[in-house]
């Protein structure tokens, strides 16, 4: 079996990199400075995941949350009150969207953003990366508007194509944090273009995902297992917890990739690690590098 491995969403920082977003937020050093910092942090990580040969986004750690970037270079779109996400100790802002213009800063370049740190929206780095996008149906349920969601999916996945046409990327995480109820439907069809990996969240029901993807990745069930392996070319399993500072076991993961029907698979996490110590994280992406061997 070939196994292709996953590492999305942000990633926790190191308590130096907290500092000195700390003090960037009370003014004390420059936004500049604070994107050198970033930066060089997310080499860092880059290193390890592409040693590793492991399929991975940017670590997002100039992301408060994982809607306000896109929030805040779109017209259109203002920030709201902070709000809970799901069931955890960690808030966003929610969206309060009127309509969906086009971007107003260019997501590529260095750009101080209000309340956030700054842009770009993005570093890529190699073969092996991915944008990362939240999903239009979960970015449409965490926020307050008037408008439909057809007319909401319509317009983010314009703003969607810009963003990767501006950074020359081909492949991205489109990422659905919040379960899908059995009427919903995603149409990613207008992304067709792009090798899009759809991360999910809950159970998998027929018909929630209209048209064949590259890759659907769900939490692990038969079921879903057999939704995701019908409707993408590589099935994907969320095997590892990102919630919980329990280590996994590679021998356990690996029973179950082989009890699998299937020739190429992708494992990846529930939850991107941000929920984690550093240094727990780091050691669950020395665990997936070794899953399939």
């Amino acid at each position: 079996m070939e196994v292709e491995k996953l590492v999305y969403g942000i990633y926790p920082k190191t308590n130096e990199l907290r500092l000195h977003i700390g003090r960037w937020e009370k003014g004390r050093i420059p936004d500049a400075a604070l994107n050198t910092e970033i930066e060089s942090e997310k080499r860092s990580f880059y290193s390890t995941v592409n040693e590793n040969g492991i399929e991975h986004t940017d670590p997002l750690f100039n992301w408060y949350d994982i809607l306000r970037p896109i929030c805040l270079i779109t017209d259109g779109i203002e920030l709201g009150a902070l709000s809970r996400f799901k069931e955890t100790n960690s808030f966003y802002r929610m969206p309060v969207i009127e309509y969906i213009g086009g971007i107003t800063i260019d997501p590529a370049d260095f750009s101080p953003l209000n309340e956030n740190p700054p842009l770009p929206l993005y570093v890529p780095n190699g073969t092996h990366f991915n944008a990362f996008l939240p999903s239009p149906l979960s970015f449409y349920k965490m926020s307050r508007t008037t408008m439909s969601y057809e007319e909401f999916q319509a317009g983010i996945e314009k703003i969607y194509k810009e963003i990767l046409g501006k950074l020359k990327l081909r492949k991205a995480v489109i990422y659905d944090p919040i379960p899908y109820e059995e009427k919903d439907s995603l149409d990613l069809s207008a992304l067709s273009e792009f090798q899009i990996r759809l991360v999910t969240t809950g159970k998998l029901y027929p018909g929630n995902i209209n048209g064949r993807l590259y890759s659907i990745i769900s939490d692990y069930t038969p079921e879903n297992f057999e939704i995701s392996r019908s409707d993408s070319t590589v099935p994907g399993v969320k095997l590892i917890d990102g919630y919980s500072t329990r280590m996994e076991n590679v021998m356990d993961i690996n029973k179950i990739l082989d009890s699998l029907d299937t020739e190429r698979v992708i494992v990846s996490h529930r939850e991107y690690f941000d929920f984690l110590p550093r240094m727990i994280a780091d050691r669950k992406i020395d665990l997936i590098s070794g899953i399939g061997e």
